[in-house]
C-alpha cells in the first residue's frame, strides 16, 4: 500500500467514525427531550472543555451563537460564525464554505484560476453556481462575471464577518431567484463585540511548491479591527491587506481526443475505447495575489428606532504568468510531405496517423483586477404592534483584464528523416499509461531535436483587453404587524425595487493586435518558419524541477519585464491604426430592473409554527450591442426581455423544546438566465495558435428556470457546541439551462445548446436552449460531538463531520438525442471530517474535505468533460494567552493533493485538454499566525 493510499485509508476510517456519530447523534441526545438545554450564553456554562482563556472561550461562544441562530430561524438554514472561519488557514470564502453540509466549490481553469490553489465559486445541493443568490448584509451583490450570475468569491474574505448564512429554503420575505439558496454574509457591528476592543492579526505564508522550485514563496496578511460605542452609537472599522505567491504546475493533453479507428461508426463520444491522444503540454503558473479592503459600520440603537450605515470594500488583484511547453501535432512545412491518403489524418487502413511532431513554447498572462463595494443605509422603527424595516443600498462590482499577453514559439516539425525533409516517417504516438503524466513516445533522435530551445523561434506576440462592470441600486420597505403569541402571530408585507446597469467590452481576441514576425521578404512568418528570437536567447531561467518529473520539454520561465516591454514595442502601436469598429464589436450596454413584493403570515399552534407566504417578482432586461450585418458591416441593435413569477411557499417548524426543531417546507423558486446569455454579440473562441475552437450565440428567447422545492430537517442541539442534524431535500425543475460558473471569454465556452448546437467544420457552435427538465434529491447529515470524560490530556477532543449524498439529473436534447444527464457542478458525494481539540488556551483542528466527481460541461458529438474528485486537508494549532495574544501555525493541503483534475469523459484515463484544465497541483502552504486583542 502506497503512502497516499495509507493516508486515504486513515482518512476514510476517520470519516466512517464521524459518520457513525451523525447517525448516533439523535440517540446520544435523546435525553434532550426531557431536559432541554437553554440557548445562548448558558449553553456553555457546563461545558467541561471551556477553559479560562477569553479568546478560546469567545470562539466556542461564537459557534454556540451560530447554532442558536440556526435553531431560531424560520427557515432551513446553515449558519457558521465568522470566528470559526477566520481560524482556518484559507482566506477565500469559496474554500471556507465547503465545510458546510451540501456546499461544494468550483473553479474556472480556463483563466488559470485553479493554479492559484483557490476556488472561486460555491454550489449548493447539486445545483450550478448560478442558481444561488448572493448578498452582503442582505444587499444583492453586483455581478461581474461575463456569462453567469455566480459571484466570484475571490473578492470576499472572512474578515469583518459576524456569520455566513446559507438559507436553503428561504421564506417569501427573501428574493425568489434562489433555486439552490441564498448565501448572505453578515458583517460585524460594534454591538457584537466588547466595547473599546481592538484586534490585530498577522499571518506569514510560505508556498512549499514555489520554494522547492526556487521561485518567490513568500506571503502574508495583516488585519486590524476596532469597535467603539459612544452612548447609543456604535462604530466598527476594519482593514486588511494580504499578498501571497503561489506556483502551480499542470499537465494536459494538447488537443481534443480523436477517433483512433475511423472505421468505427458513430460519434466520438459513442466509443470511449476508440480515443486517440494528440500530444501533451506542461504548464508552470507563477501567481502573485493581492487582497485588500475594509469595512466601516455605524449603528445607532434608539428606544423606538435603530439606524445604521454599513459599507465595505474589497479588491482582488491577480498577476498570473503561464509558461507552457508542448509536444504537439502541427501542419507540415512545404518541404515535408504527409504520406496519408489525401494528406489527411488517417492512414490507408483508417487508423489515426499524425505527422508533424513539433515542440512549442507558449507564454500567456491572465492578470486581473476585481473590485466590489457595497453600502447600505437603513433602519428599523417599532411603534406599538408594528415594526417597519427599510433600507437603500448600492453595490458596484468590476472585473478588468487590463492586458492579456500571448506569445508563441515554435520550430519546424520533426518528421524522422535524415534532413527533416521529404516524406514524413515519424508518427506521433502518446502513451497514457500514467493518467496524470502522459508522455509522447520519442526516439533518441527525436528527443535531441525537440528538446533544444534554440530551435524554438518566436512566432507572434499579441495582447487583449477585457473589462466588465455592474452597478446596482435597491430600495426595500417591510412592515410586520404583531398580533398575538398564539394563533395568528403576525402578518408581514413588503416591496423591493432594484435597478442595475451593466457594461462589458473586450478587444483583441481576433488577433487585431497581433504582431507576427516576418520572413526575410517581409511576409508574415508561418509557425514552421518563425524568425523571431530563439527562446534560449530571451532573459529568464529554466524551471528547477516539475511535477512528477513529467515535462519532456524543458520549461523556460521568460523574464516578465522583457516580454511586457516587447508587447509595448510591437503590439501596442497597432492600436493607433485599428478600425474603430473593432472597438465596438464586443461591447454590451445593458440594464436590468426588478420589482417584487410579498405577503407572509406567521401562525403558532402550541409548539407548531406555520409560515405561509406569496411573493411576486417582475424582471426586465434591455441590452444594446454591436451586431454583425455581414460584408464587414454592422450596427448597434437593442433587444429586451421580461419575466414575471408568482412564488408561493409554506414553512412549518415544530419545536418540542428549546434544543430541537423539526422543519418541513414547500416553495417555488426560479433562476434568471445570465444577462450575457440572453443578449449580446456572437462570441468566437480561439486556441493559442489562433484557430477557432468554438462559437457561442446568445439566445434572447431563454426561459426562466423554475423549481418546486421540498425540504425537511431535524436539528438537535446538545451540550456545549454539540449539534446534530439530518436534512432530506427534493427539487423538481423545468426549463433547465446547463451553464457553468466561468469568467472565460477567450477559450472553450463550456456550454451546450441543441438542437442548434453542432460541429461545423470542426468548430463547436453553441446556442443555448431551456427545454430540459430535471430533478435533484438527496440528504445531508451533520454532527459535532465533544468526547467528554477522557483521561488526562485527552480531555478536550471532539469530532465534527457532515456528509451529503445527492443526485442531480436532467433530461436534455443534444445532437438529435435525448439524454438522461447529470447536471453540471453536482457531486454525488461530499463529506467533511474534523478532529478538534480544545483545552485551556490550546486549540487545534485537523480537517479533511472530499468532493466527488462532477460534470463540467455537456458537449454535442464529443465526450463530456468531468472534474475528478478533489480532497484537501488542513492542520491548525493555536495557543491563546490570557493577555489577549494568540500564536499558532497551520498547514493548508497537508497531503499535497491535486487542486484540479479534468478528464474527457468520466474515466480517469483520459486527461482533458488545457482549455478544460488538465491536472493541476499547487502544493502545500505553511502559515504562522499571530493575533493580539486588547
Amino acid at each position: 500500500m502506497t503512502a497516499s493510499a495509507k493516508r486515504a485509508h486513515v482518512v476514510r476510517l476517520l470519516c466512517g467514525t464521524a459518520a457513525t456519530l451523525l447517525f448516533a447523534g439523535p440517540a446520544l441526545a435523546a435525553d434532550l427531550a426531557g431536559a432541554p438545554v437553554a440557548l445562548g450564553e448558558s449553553a456553555t456554562a457546563n461545558d467541561p472543555q471551556t477553559g479560562e482563556d477569553v479568546v478560546v472561550k469567545g470562539r466556542r461562544q461564537a459557534i454556540v451563537n451560530a447554532q442558536d441562530e440556526q435553531l431560531r430561524s424560520q427557515s432551513l438554514a446553515t449558519v457558521v460564525s465568522g470566528e470559526e472561519l477566520r481560524v482556518q488557514p484559507q482566506q477565500n470564502l469559496a474554500d471556507l464554505l465547503t465545510r458546510l453540509p451540501g456546499v461544494s466549490s468550483s473553479v474556472d481553469q480556463s483563466r488559470n484560476a485553479a493554479a492559484t490553489g483557490e476556488a472561486q465559486y460555491v454550489s449548493i445541493r447539486g445545483l450550478d453556481t448560478s442558481y444561488n443568490a448572493y448578498s452582503f448584509d442582505g444587499v444583492r451583490l453586483a455581478q461581474t462575471d461575463a456569462r453567469t450570475r455566480a459571484i466570484s468569491m475571490n473578492l470576499l474574505s472572512p474578515f469583518s464577518l459576524q456569520t455566513v448564512r446559507v438559507d436553503k429554503a428561504p421564506t417569501a420575505r427573501y428574493d425568489g431567484d434562489a433555486i439552490a439558496g441564498i448565501i448572505d454574509m453578515v458583517p460585524i457591528t460594534a454591538f457584537d463585540l466588547p466595547n473599546n476592543r481592538t484586534q490585530i492579526r498577522f499571518q506569514g505564508q510560505v508556498a512549499g511548491r514555489a520554494a522547492a522550485r526556487d521561485q518567490n514563496p513568500w506571503g502574508g496578511t495583516v488585519q486590524v479591527e476596532t469597535a467603539r460605542r459612544i452612548g447609543d452609537l456604535g462604530i466598527y472599522a476594519s482593514a486588511y491587506y494580504g499578498r501571497k505567491h503561489v506556483l502551480g504546475e499542470s499537465t494536459a493533453m494538447q488537443h481534443d481526443w480523436e477517433k483512433y479507428n475511423n472505421n468505427v461508426p458513430g460519434m466520438i463520444r459513442d466509443n470511449m475505447d476508440n480515443l486517440f491522444a494528440r500530444g501533451v503540454q506542461w504548464q508552470a503558473f507563477r501567481n502573485k495575489i493581492e487582497r485588500f479592503g475594509g469595512t466601516l459600520n455605524f449603528d445607532w440603537k434608539g428606544e423606538g428606532t435603530d439606524l445604521y450605515w454599513h459599507s465595505t470594500y474589497g479588491q482582488y488583484n491577480l498577476k498570473s504568468w503561464m509558461d507552457q511547453t508542448a509536444l504537439r501535432q502541427t501542419s507540415l512545412a512545404p518541404y515535408q510531405t504527409n504520406p496519408n491518403p489525401n494528406k489527411g489524418s488517417y492512414d490507408a487502413a483508417g487508423f489515426r496517423a499524425d505527422y508533424g511532431l513539433t515542440a512549442t513554447d507558449y507564454f500567456r498572462t491572465e492578470h486581473s483586477k476585481q473590485a466590489l463595494v457595497t453600502t447600505k443605509i437603513g433602519g428599523q422603527t417599532r411603534s406599538g404592534d408594528f415594526t417597519f424595516d427599510y433600507h437603500g443600498a448600492y453595490s458596484r462590482g468590476s472585473q478588468d483584464y487590463p492586458m492579456r499577453i500571448q506569445s508563441g514559439f515554435a520550430g519546424a516539425p520533426y518528421i524522422g528523416t535524415a534532413d527533416n525533409t521529404g516524406t514524413a516517417a515519424y508518427r506521433m504516438v502518446t502513451s497514457i499509461g500514467n493518467r496524470t503524466a502522459p508522455q509522447v513516445v520519442l526516439t533518441d533522435a527525436a528527443r535531441a531535436y525537440l528538446t533544444d530551445p534554440s530551435k524554438m523561434k518566436q512566432w507572434y506576440i499579441t495582447q487583449q483587453f477585457e473589462n466588465t462592470w455592474e452597478s446596482r441600486l435597491e430600495g426595500q420597505f417591510d412592515t410586520t404587524w404583531h398580533h398575538a403569541d398564539q394563533g395568528l402571530v403576525s402578518v408581514s408585507a413588503g416591496a423591493k425595487v432594484e435597478d442595475a446597469k451593466r457594461y462589458a467590452n473586450a478587444l483583441g481576441d481576433d488577433g487585431a493586435l497581433q504582431y507576427t514576425f516576418p520572413n526575410a521578404d517581409g511576409t508574415n512568418s508561418p509557425r514552421y518558419a518563425a524568425t523571431g528570437p530563439a527562446l534560449s536567447s530571451l532573459p529568464g531561467k529554466m524551471l528547477g524541477g516539475f511535477m512528477h518529473g513529467a515535462a519532456q520539454v524543458p520549461i523556460y520561465l521568460i523574464d516578465t519585464n522583457y516580454i511586457e516591454n516587447q508587447v509595448a514595442q510591437l503590439s501596442t502601436p497597432k492600436m493607433a491604426g485599428l478600425d474603430p469598429v473593432k472597438l465596438k464589436e464586443n461591447r454590451l450596454d445593458g440594464r436590468e430592473a426588478r420589482l417584487s413584493g410579498y405577503v407572509m403570515t406567521t401562525l403558532q399552534f402550541g409548539e407548531l409554527q406555520v409560515v405561509p407566504g406569496l411573493r411576486y417578482e417582475y424582471n426586465r432586461f434591455k441590452g444594446t450591442y454591436w451586431q454583425d450585418q455581414g460584408n464587414d458591416t454592422g450596427k448597434f441593435v437593442t433587444t429586451s426581455r421580461h419575466y414575471d413569477q408568482w412564488l408561493p411557499s409554506i414553512v412549518a417548524n415544530y419545536r418540542p423544546n428549546d434544543a430541537m426543531v423539526i422543519r418541513a417546507s414547500v416553495r417555488k423558486s426560479y433562476s434568471r438566465p445570465a444577462f450575457d446569455l440572453l443578449l449580446g454579440p456572437t462570441r468566437v473562441s480561439r486556441n493559442d495558435l489562433g484557430e477557432v475552437t468554438g462559437v457561442f450565440i446568445p439566445n434572447p428567447n431563454l426561459d426562466a428556470q423554475t423549481s418546486w422545492n421540498y425540504d425537511a430537517s431535524l436539528e438537535i442541539k446538545g451540550q456545549g457546541t454539540d449539534f446534530f442534524s439530518v436534512s432530506p431535500f427534493y427539487k423538481k425543475l423545468n426549463h433547465v439551462l446547463f451553464a457553468t460558473g466561468t469568467t472565460n471569454a477567450g477559450g472553450d465556452y463550456n456550454i451546450w445548446g441543441n438542437p442548434q448546437s453542432d460541429q461545423q467544420g470542426g468548430v463547436e457552435v453553441s446556442r443555448l436552449t431551456t427545454n430540459a427538465t430535471g430533478k435533484i434529491y438527496g440528504v445531508e447529515f451533520f454532527g459535532r460531538y465533544s468526547l467528554r470524560g477522557l483521561p488526562g490530556l485527552l480531555d478536550g477532543l471532539g469530532l465534527q463531520a457532515n456528509v451529503t449524498l445527492q443526485k442531480a439529473q436532467a433530461n436534455v436534447f443534444v445532437n438529435g438525442q435525448n439524454r438522461e444527464q447529470r447536471m453540471t457542478q453536482a457531486p454525488e458525494v461530499m463529506y467533511n471530517a474534523a478532529l478538534f481539540y480544545n483545552r485551556g488556551g490550546l486549540s487545534a483542528e485537523w480537517n479533511y474535505n472530499y468532493t466527488g466527481d462532477r460534470l463540467y460541461d455537456l458537449r454535442s458529438s464529443r465526450p463530456d468533460t468531468y472534474i475528478q474528485p478533489t480532497t484537501i486537508s488542513n492542520l491548525i494549532v493555536n495557543y491563546s494567552l490570557p493577555s489577549g495574544v494568540t500564536v499558532g501555525m497551520s498547514v493548508q493541503n497537508l497531503f499535497n493533493e491535486h487542486s484540479y483534475w479534468a478528464t474527457t469523459g468520466d474515466r480517469k484515463a483520459y486527461l482533458s485538454n488545457d482549455r478544460k484544465g488538465g491536472y493541476v497541483e499547487t502544493g502545500r502552504i505553511y502559515m504562522l499566525n499571530l493575533s493580539y486583542a486588547f
